[in-house]
């Protein structure tokens, strides 16, 4: 478009200031949703990534092949300590964690509970997104750690002694008697409510498992390539007859939910599509109607009807601009605004209770930080320039087929 058309076409959209204004509004308010929405989404489904891949999952478990289903004691993997050396050999593992799983009940006084004792290696389960994040603290020989709903349940505080009865690997009656060192609130459902966290070394010998454990977790360095990486732990001998399973493998529904939620955008995009092509549209419409002796002079003075579709089509396309434009600011303003103290979803329910959502065992966080990126913004711009275009066809139509004569009469 020439210059001399799209500064023609600056003035005419300034014609009608308030006219112009409200198609504008409406488009900065599209893009502004349409931002707001991604950014939300995308720091929700970042919560949920990382309760999956973080605490209890990880990226790839590995147990033994019956044991996902079965859940019993006695289906454990063996040569423990030799496995997790291979797997962190590998240059892409961050961390390798084993862990046990044994029901129990749990007696702090004379009544009995049902629990569940996790044995976890407390040095790896204290780093980052590990099963005891923010534990900073050494676990003590014969102490133990209790999930907070349990440990209200129980009605049992730190210091406090508890008999622990199940059954060994071998049959055998395994019982012992454990100081509570700490209360702990986990990111996983499992330890909250029925948790008693204690070393894998004394898990190991209260249920008769010498090197032995149900699963090891593995973390990468980076949550690329974990297919790939699930397949080289395959090629590795020690590893041949165990069951490797990446996240996504594991947890199929939330997979599905992540995926689905990268879809809310474009939703959001239909809304804006229609508000630019309502607002955009009815301003030119209005706009053309007004000016038909304007372009009679024009197409009597020389000008092509093809000139006049070219200044129709640069107003549409200098509003969806504009409104873009404001959109764009205001949706960077919302993430600098809550890139710090994120938003608390929780709040919306009005209790003040809730805090995480529990889904198949996992607690995920309600507290999201929106994350906005680069296709956000030109998913918008490229949306509203198709709108504007789209939405300036009738009004250029229109002017493209005047007759000088009866415009100049109209």
């Amino acid at each position: 478009m020439k210059a001399r058309t799209i500064q023609i076409a600056w003035r005419n959209i300034g014609r009608n200031k308030k006219r112009t204004g409200l198609a504008m509004l409406a488009i900065a308010v599209g893009q502004f949703a349409l931002l707001a929405t991604n950014s939300l989404m995308r720091g929700y489904t970042d919560n949920i990534r990382i309760a999956i891949t973080g605490p209890m999952i990880g990226h790839i478990r590995i147990t033994e092949p019956n044991w996902a289903e079965e859940r019993a004691l006695d289906l454990v993997l063996n040569d423990v300590n030799e496995m997790i050396d291979v797997i962190e050999d590998e240059s892409f593992v961050d961390s390798a964690a084993a862990r046990i799983y044994a029901p129990v009940l749990v007696a702090p006084k004379e009544d009995a509970f049902i629990g569940t004792v996790v044995g976890v290696q407390v040095q790896t389960e204290s780093k980052d997104y590990g099963l005891l994040s923010g534990f900073d603290k050494p676990l003590e020989k014969g102490k133990v750690l209790v999930g907070h709903i349990l440990a209200k349940k129980i009605e049992t505080n730190a210091g406090d002694e508890i008999a622990i009865v199940g059954q060994a690997a071998d049959g055998s009656l395994a019982n012992d008697l454990f100081i509570v060192q700490d209360i702990i609130k986990c990111p996983v459902d499992l330890i909250n409510q029925l948790g008693i966290v204690m070393s894998l070394g004394e898990a190991q010998e209260l249920f008769v498992m010498p090197d032995e454990a149900h699963e090891i977790v593995i973390r990468n360095k980076t949550s690329e390539q974990v297919n790939a990486a699930a397949e080289s732990f395959r090629n590795i001998p020690i590893l041949k007859n165990t069951e490797i399973q990446t996240w996504e493998e594991i947890v199929p529904q939330l997979v599905v939910i992540l995926k689905t939620s990268s879809y809310v955008g474009y939703f959001i995009l239909i809304i804006v599509f229609i508000a630019a092509v309502a607002g955009i549209a009815n301003t030119l419409v209005m706009s053309a109607f007004e000016r038909f002796h304007e372009f009679g002079m024009l197409l009597a003075l020389g000008s092509s009807p093809f000139r006049l579709v070219r200044m129709i089509v640069s107003e549409a396309v200098l509003i969806g601009l504009l409104g873009v434009a404001i959109g764009t600011l205001l949706g960077i303003g919302f993430i600098i605004v809550t890139s710090d103290s994120g938003i608390d979803m929780a709040s919306w329910g009005g209790d003040g209770q809730v805090e995480d959502m529990a889904y198949q065992g996992l607690n995920l966080p309600l507290h999201v930080f929106p994350r906005l990126e680069i296709f956000d913004i030109i998913l918008g711009l490229c949306g509203i320039m198709f709108t504007s275009l789209i939405a300036s066809i009738w009004p250029a139509w229109i002017a493209g087929r005047l007759e000088p004569m009866e415009a100049m009469r109209a």
